[in-house]
């Protein structure tokens, strides 16, 4: 309804000024008399209205916003500018340009064409819900991209409901110029939401991005289980160094909108643009992340065998095997006993990939240490019977191994309470051991019986 209500007072001032309603504000000029002035993207940057002039219009002066205009109308948009050198974290922000090509393994591009940093777009949305239905509208617009071996900010803001049309114009125009929009959960909440909104405005966009980047699922294959939560912010301050003071945080961002329409003060919002900023710079700084990862640049010491395993996985899978590796030899290294359980793990990894010789290898060392120190992990015991039994086709190895799994489990299971449900570890072991002595017992008949007829 309110945009409806703007279009119908669009048109009577255009009736009482003999306008034809077919003209576009751009032919008109600035409309109610507005003195513009143009900025170097080519937009109508307006000062602020008469009306508007005094606190209010102060309070965002000071916040360094200004106000734009299109044919859509006016919205309130803030733009800075980082240079190269400029640190977010541990990172400096030009880094992007020497470690973004290894970005294009993340992004899955067609013949491997290489990404490069002025075709992304970081984008973050804050908005006046947490769904995704018709109900949540993106207050605010958060971009950032590089220009020249800088990276700018720039942050939309709406007033009112009314300004979302002009607001979603100027973003339509700016997504032309990039092919990659980098988020964090993006593929899932802003970009739906701002799609969304498009529809529900009756506009068209224009080109949606080729390629997305959503950070949120590199994050959670390394650090699922490594840090207390992926949000971004927990990321950034363990994993880029960032470590953010008087933040505001992203849940409040609705409640502080909605304070802002009731009160009229541009200091509320101040805490929402800063936060908000912080976001798509950390884009940036784990995009620095991913790209050094990528490249086998990261500090392997001192990670725990879980990021290790991890990380080599995740390295792995987007077909970097050489760095893959390093992380693999460094999880080798590691002498703590939870180790043990992601060697395991990577010996499951080179049995899927067929490289028998490593599983092996790994298999032995972990039945070796189980045997010496007295563990309970029977699985080590269990894969190589399995390997020998159906590999190699040595029953009497592969039997000696189930057998030293039947104690391992048989010691478990006496630890086992009454009343606590056990496993049926301990018969399918069995039931193994039999098949082998079976087997075992016709290779040896069979063996006899060629010497015999030999």
């Amino acid at each position: 309804m309110s945009m409806l209500r703007e279009r119908l007072n669009r048109l009577k001032k255009k009736d009482s000024t003999g306008s034809l309603p077919t003209e576009t504000a751009s032919e008109m000029g600035p409309p109610d008399g507005k003195e513009s002035q143009a900025d170097p993207s080519g937009h109508s940057t307006m000062l602020p209205q008469e009306e508007e002039k005094g606190p209010s219009a102060e309070g965002w002066e000071r916040m360094g916003v200004q106000y734009e205009s299109n044919e859509w109308g006016s919205f309130l948009i803030r733009k800075r500018t980082y240079p190269a050198d400029y640190l977010h974290g541990r990172y400096p922000i030009g880094d992007l340009y020497r470690v973004c090509p290894s970005l294009s393994a993340m992004a899955g591009t067609e013949g491997g064409q290489e990404l490069h940093p002025e075709e992304l777009l970081f984008f973050d949305t804050e908005t006046t819900g947490l769904g995704i239905g018709a109900g949540n509208v993106p207050f605010m617009l958060g971009m950032g991209y590089y220009r020249s071996g800088a990276f700018v900010v720039e942050q939309m803001l709406i007033r009112n409901p009314a300004e979302e049309v002009a607001m979603l114009a100027y973003f339509n125009r700016l997504l032309l110029r990039f092919s990659c929009l980098v988020t964090f959960n993006g593929r899932t909440f802003d970009w739906p939401i701002v799609r969304n909104r498009f529809v529900l405005n009756r506009m068209e966009l224009e080109r949606e991005p080729s390629v997305q980047l959503d950070f949120l699922y590199a994050s959670r294959s390394l650090w699922r289980n490594t840090l207390p939560a992926c949000r971004l912010g927990i990321v950034e301050e363990s994993r880029l160094g960032h470590t953010r003071v008087d933040d505001v945080p992203g849940s409040l961002a609705p409640t502080l909108y909605f304070r802002y329409l009731s009160e009229g003060d541009p200091a509320v919002l101040a805490g929402v643009l800063d936060h908000n900023e912080q976001d798509v710079l950390s884009l940036a700084g784990l995009a620095i992340h991913f790209g050094r990862a990528l490249r086998g640049e990261l500090e392997l010491t001192g990670m725990e065998a879980e990021e290790l395993y991890r990380l080599g996985k995740w390295l792995d899978r987007l077909g970097c095997a050489e760095q893959a590796a390093h992380a693999f030899e460094r999880l080798l290294q590691c002498s703590s006993r939870e180790a043990d359980e992601f060697r395991l793990e990577l010996a499951a990894l080179y049995k899927k990939k067929g490289d028998y010789d490593s599983a092996l290898a790994l298999w032995k060392g972990l039945a070796a240490g189980a045997a010496s120190t007295g563990l309970t992990a029977i699985e080590p015991f269990i894969e190589l019977a399995k390997y020998y039994e159906h590999k190699v086709k040595d029953y009497g190895t592969a039997l000696a191994y189930a057998e030293e799994a039947y104690q391992i489990a048989w010691r478990r299971e006496t630890l086992v309470r009454r009343h606590q449900k056990r496993q049926p570890v301990l018969e399918d072991i069995r039931k193994r051991i039999e098949r082998l002595k079976l087997k075992e017992l016709n290779y040896a008949l069979a063996e006899l019986y060629n010497e015999e007829m030999g």
